[in-house]
C-alpha cells in the first residue's frame, strides 16, 4: 500500500505547477492539462495512492522523490532521525562574552549593561572544559564566535585566551577558526594582522539606517563619549576595510521608523563596491524584536512578520544579481530540509557568559535563571533549565508533529520553546505559510500567480 507524503506541496507559477516535498526537498515540474489533478491528488488530507493510475516510470521517480510513501515507512520517525543526528554531528561552537559592557546604547538591547567580564584565569576553566569535551567526543573542528556586549571593549581577555584555545586546538589536531559580532567602533588599527592572529573568517556588522538614525540609535554613552557622536561614520569605515580580508555580514536592524533608510543605504553600499570586493558582502535584514526577557517591550513595536517580509522581498528585487542577501529561516536561498540545528541544540556546543556561567543560548546570556553550567566547579548555582536543552525534540510537540513545515523548520527557535512565547511561535508558522511557496518558485526564477498563504489545513494534514 502507498500513500501520498503528509510533506507535499503544489505552487501554481505563471507557466506551470511545481509539485514540492518539504521532506526530500525534491521539486518536480509539471505541466499539461493533468498538472493540477496530480497535484491536487498528491496534496491535502492522507489517501491511498494507487500505482495503476500512473505511467510506472512516473510513478517510481514520485516515489523515489519522497512524493509518495510505503505504508511501512514512518516519515515522521525518518525526520526525528534527521534531527537528532543533526544535533550530534553539528559541529561544536564556543560562543564566548569577553563582555556584558558596552560603549553603545541602543534602546532595543537585550543584554543587561553591566561590568562583568571574563578574566585571564577563566581562560583556563574554558581549556578544562574543552579537554574534557574532546576527549568523549570525535570532532575535529572547533569554532570560536567573540560576542559581548561589545567583545573588543574586553581586547586583553580575546588576545590571551585565543592564543591559549589555537594552542590547545594545535596540541589535539583540532581545526580552530573564528568569528565576531561586533559594533565595529573599538577595532585595532592593525586590521589584516588582527584578522590572521585569531583566524577570523567572518565578522558581524550591524547598522540602524542611514547615519542620522544610526547615530541616534547606536549612540555613545556617556561614560565612553569623547567627542562627537558618530558611530556611523566609524562602523562604515571599518567595513570598508574589513572586505579586503574577510566576509562581512552586514545587519541591518529594521523597524518603523529606520524602515525608509534601507533602500538607500544599499544604494550607497553597492556603489562603494561592497559586493564587488574580494569577500563581498552579506546582507542580513533583522526584525528589531523581543529577543529576550530584558527587551519583552519589543513586541509592542516590532514590525509584523507580514511587513517584514515584504521589506525582505523588496530587498531581495534589489539585490538580485548585486549582492547577496541572506535570511535565517532559508539561509541557501531554498527551503532545504535541514540538516543542522542552531548552537543552542547541538550536543557540544556552548557559550561563556561574562558571568561565567554557561549558557546554551547567547540571546540568554545574562539572564543567570537560564544558565546550565558555570565554569567554577565550586559553583553554588541552582542550574534549572538543563532538561529542556537536553531533550527538546519538535517531532514529539503536540503542535510541530503534525506540521507540515516541520522537515524545514525543526520547530524554529528552541529558547521560544523554553520561554512558553506562543505568539513568537505562531509567528514561525505564519513566516513558512507566507513564504514557502515564494521560496521554492523564485528558486526557479519563476513568480507565483498570488501571494496568498498556505492554509491551516495544508500545514495539519487530515488522517495523518
Amino acid at each position: 500500500m502507498f500513500y501520498n507524503s503528509r510533506y507535499n506541496f503544489c505552487f501554481e507559477t505563471e507557466s506551470c505547477h511545481l509539485l514540492y516535498n518539504s521532506k526530500s526537498g525534491a521539486t518536480v515540474k509539471l505541466s499539461g492539462e493533468d498538472a493540477v489533478i496530480l497535484g491536487e491528488y498528491l496534496i491535502g488530507a492522507k489517501r491511498q495512492v494507487d500505482p495503476d493510475l500512473f505511467d510506472i516510470d512516473l510513478f517510481r521517480y514520485l516515489a523515489a522523490s519522497g512524493f509518495i510513501v510505503d505504508a511501512s515507512v514512518d516519515e515522521l520517525l525518518d525526520i526525528r532521525e534527521r534531527y537528532w543526528k543533526a544535533r550530534g554531528e553539528t559541529p561544536v561552537v564556543l560562543t564566548i562574552t569577553t563582555t556584558m559592557n558596552c560603549n553603545l546604547g541602543c534602546y532595543y538591547c537585550y543584554e543587561e549593561r553591566i561590568e562583568k567580564k571574563l578574566e585571564f584565569k577563566d581562560a583556563d576553566s574554558i581549556i578544562q572544559k574543552l579537554e574534557t569535551l574532546f576527549s568523549q567526543s570525535n570532532k575535529k573542528s572547533l569554532h570560536v564566535d567573540w560576542y559581548g556586549g561589545e567583545p573588543l571593549l574586553n581586547i586583553e581577555f580575546m588576545e590571551s585566551a585565543s592564543l591559549l584555545i589555537q594552542e590547545f586546538c594545535q596540541k589535539k589536531g583540532i581545526n580552530y577558526h573564528s568569528s565576531i559580532i561586533s559594533n565595529g567602533t573599538l577595532w585595532p588599527q592593525q586590521i589584516e594582522s588582527f584578522l590572521k592572529r585569531h583566524k577570523i573568517r567572518q565578522v558581524q556588522i550591524s547598522f540602524d539606517g542611514l547615519k542620522e538614525n544610526h547615530n541616534a540609535r547606536r549612540r555613545y554613552r556617556k561614560e565612553f563619549l569623547s567627542g562627537e557622536n558618530n558611530s556611523y561614520d566609524l562602523t562604515f569605515s571599518l567595513v570598508e576595510k574589513l572586505l579586503d580580508f574577510v566576509t562581512v555580514d552586514i545587519r541591518f536592524n529594521i523597524d518603523w521608523r529606520n524602515k525608509d533608510d534601507i533602500f538607500p543605504f544599499l544604494d550607497i553600499i553597492s556603489e562603494r563596491g561592497w559586493f564587488d570586493k574580494m569577500y563581498p558582502a552579506i546582507f542580513q535584514p533583522a526584525r528589531l524584536s523581543a529577543y529576550s526577557e530584558r527587551s519583552a517591550f519589543m513586541s509592542k513595536k516590532q514590525l509584523s512578520i507580514k511587513d517584514f517580509d515584504l521589506i525582505r522581498e523588496k530587498i531581495s528585487k534589489k539585490l538580485a544579481g548585486i549582492g547577496k542577501i541572506e535570511e535565517s529561516e532559508v539561509p541557501d536561498g531554498f527551503p532545504f530540509p535541514k540538516t543542522f540545528v542552531c548552537a543552542a541544540l547541538a550536543t557540544d556546543s556552548f557559550v561563556v557568559g561574562a558571568d561565567q556561567l554557561i549558557y546554551r543560548c547567547g540571546l540568554q546570556v545574562g539572564e543567570t535563571n537560564r544558565a546550565t553550567q558555570s565554569l567554577q566547579t565550586d559553583s553554588n548555582h541552582h542550574f534549572s533549565d538543563n532538561g529542556f536543552w537536553d531533550t527538546f525534540d519538535p517531532t514529539i510537540s503536540s503542535s510541530c508533529s503534525k506540521c507540515s513545515f516541520l522537515p524545514v523548520c525543526f520547530g524554529g527557535c528552541p529558547k521560544k520553546h523554553l520561554e512558553g512565547d506562543q505568539s513568537a511561535l505562531d509567528e514561525q508558522s505564519e513566516y513558512w505559510k507566507n513564504n514557502l511557496a515564494q521560496k521554492v518558485v523564485t528558486y526557479f526564477g519563476l513568480e507565483t500567480l498570488s501571494k496568498v498563504p498556505l492554509t491551516k489545513e495544508l500545514q495539519f494534514r487530515e488522517g495523518y
